[in-house]
């Protein structure tokens, strides 16, 4: 019994060993198979990787790939006849010829670029006129500049677009002919009292309102309808005074844009007009250069006493440069003109006295339902959203944020998000800004730098930011609010940061502040001004008691639920 069981024993041990070896081998089989097929998923996984790499590159390489002139006709489905510019070609489809740009835009009928020559147009027998080509404009501009004729009771309109022909090359520069702005100059001498005031400038740094030259300008004195076509190409290269398509204007000038051009001037100059003494209306410039000493602007340098600017505006690829009065609309405007309704995306590079829609605005101008958009307003002293310096009276304006541009108003001092310096007479009201604003010294506030006047119904979302830890004089509303001016009716809920003193309504106050107020948190290094601030709560629901009519609930959530303004 013994002797069997040891064998038994022997022949389970014996089995038990098997199945150990084989049960091994199995897992040994099995990691192998696993590792395999890791290695062979690693190999696909890679190379799914590496092809959907090739195909994002592919398409990232497709959307910066710029399109080539046959892209575009192949796009519109036509077929190229003539290869007029590098930019520019004829092409026919369905019978029918068009001009085809390289920037998309797509005109029936052959637009002929401008050779310098001009050609007589139809005149009509009530002495109207009709252009249909560069040439025929190159008449009309030609009897003014000789001072044959200013068109005075005769319209004049396009019947299609205009292309003056001038393009710009790889290196920045331009070619092309260059454009001679409408303008007549009957005679250019210098008076004695003139030469008196000439010797005046020099000894007393007086600069503005002193005439060193008697001018006797022919002026364009009719109706100029654009009948919403366009002008291309237009360069102007010279260091003259009122530079423009027109250089000055005593007329009307309607419904016409100005595109792809480059207007390069001294003193006022402007797209459209130099110096206007007339009513421009429904105008608009895009893709445009235009630069100058002084008084430069994107519709117009100077708009005189009496005039109208309606309904007009810069896009955002329009770049306005200057040293002085420089603005989106118009550089400089006189006394008791009317802006309204006009709107910049340009953007403004200055000195001093820069502004969305103008550089300066004096007394009795109205500034009504303009508005900034634009991603940079950028100079030294005198800066604001809507006016560098004002006397005017600004109502329903404002300057905004618009598709996470920024809206950058920079400066060092006299810097607003509305306007620089409102000055005596000037009256502000009913407007907003919810742009940024950064200020390199002092003076700054979110509507205005320094108020010499009045402040009312007005609101700031704009967060300002001060690089100087010196600035003494920057505020919500107002960096510095001056004797017997008052500020009222207004809120601040803009943050003010960098700043080792400010004030959530006005940094130095020395006039009235009534029913204003500010969020309590808004001062990155304080609380707030006890006397102004409000919690978020507040803010939103209670204050409409005294705020007043103008002001209303943020029902559709335009401005997170604080109040806006009812015109909003």
């Amino acid at each position: 019994m013994g002797k069997r069981t040891l064998e038994n024993r022997g022949k389970k041990l014996n089995c038990f060993k098997v199945f150990c070896a084989i049960l091994t081998i199995m897992i040994l089989i099995a990691v192998v198979v696993f590792s395999v097929n890791e290695i062979l998923n690693s190999d696909k996984n890679e190379e799914e990787k590496e092809n959907n790499f090739e195909n994002n590159f592919s398409v990232e390489n497709e959307q910066v790939e710029e399109k080539t002139m046959e892209d575009v006709v192949a796009e519109f489905g036509a077929v190229i006849i003539e290869n007029v510019k590098d930019d520019t070609c004829y092409a026919s489809k369905d019978g029918k010829d068009y001009t085809i740009y390289l920037d998309g835009e797509i005109v029936e009928g052959k637009i002929v670029p401008w050779n310098g020559d001009e050609t007589k147009p139809a005149i009509e027998e009530d002495g109207n006129i009709s252009i249909y080509k560069a040439s025929e404009l190159a008449w009309v501009a030609n009897r003014v500049t000789s001072g044959e004729k200013n068109f005075s009771g005769i319209t004049i309109s396009l019947k299609n677009n205009i292309d003056l022909g001038a393009r710009i090359k790889e290196d920045g520069s331009w070619e092309g002919n260059n454009w001679n702005a409408i303008i007549g100059f009957l005679d250019e001498i210098k008076s004695q009292e003139n030469s008196n005031k000439e010797k005046s400038v020099e000894t007393t740094g007086t600069e503005e309102n002193s005439v060193t030259t008697n001018e006797n300008l022919k002026r364009f004195a009719g109706t100029f309808n654009g009948n919403n076509f366009s002008i291309r190409g237009m360069k102007i290269e010279n260091n003259k005074r009122y530079q423009g398509l027109f250089g000055a204007l005593s007329g009307t000038i309607t419904d016409l844009t100005i595109k792809y051009s480059k207007i390069n001037g001294g003193d006022t100059v402007g797209a459209i007009v130099g110096l206007n003494e007339g009513n421009i209306s429904n105008c608009k410039v895009e893709n445009t250069e235009i630069s100058g000493t002084k008084k430069v602007g994107g519709i117009a340098g100077v708009s005189m006493t009496g005039t109208t600017i309606d309904n007009s505006e810069t896009s955002e690829t329009t770049i306005v440069t200057g040293e002085t009065y420089v603005g989106g609309i118009i550089g400089y405007i006189n006394n008791n003109a009317i802006i309204k309704n006009c709107k910049n995306f340009a953007e403004i590079k200055g000195k001093e006295y820069v502004g969305g829609v103008t550089g300066i605005a004096f007394y009795g101008t109205e500034l009504s339902s303009c508005f900034n958009g634009s991603k940079t307003i950028n100079g030294e002293n005198y800066i604001g959203g809507i006016a560098g310096y004002s006397a005017a009276h600004i109502v329903k304006s404002y300057n905004q944020n618009l598709n996470d541009n920024n809206c950058v108003v920079t400066g060092k001092n006299y810097v607003g998000g509305i306007v620089g310096l409102n000055y005596e007479m000037g009256d502000i009201t009913e407007c907003f800004n919810n742009g940024k604003i950064i200020v390199l010294e002092d003076n700054c506030g979110g509507i205005v730098g320094l108020n010499n006047a009045t402040i009312s119904n007005c609101y700031n979302k704009g967060e300002i930011d001060c690089t100087q830890t010196k600035g003494l004089k920057i505020g919500g509303i107002c960096g510095q609010n001056t004797s017997e001016c008052s500020i009222y009716n207004s809120y601040n809920i803009g943050k003010i940061n960098n700043v080792s003193y400010a004030g959530g309504i006005v940094g130095a106050d020395f006039g009235t502040i009534s029913n204003s107020f500010c969020l309590e948190n808004c001062l990155s290094n304080k609380t707030g001004d006890i006397n102004y601030n409000k919690t978020e709560e507040e803010m939103k629901n209670s204050i409409f008691e005294n705020l007043g009519i103008c002001f209303k609930h943020d029902s559709e959530n335009v401005n997170d639920g604080y109040p806006i303004l009812n015109w909003q």
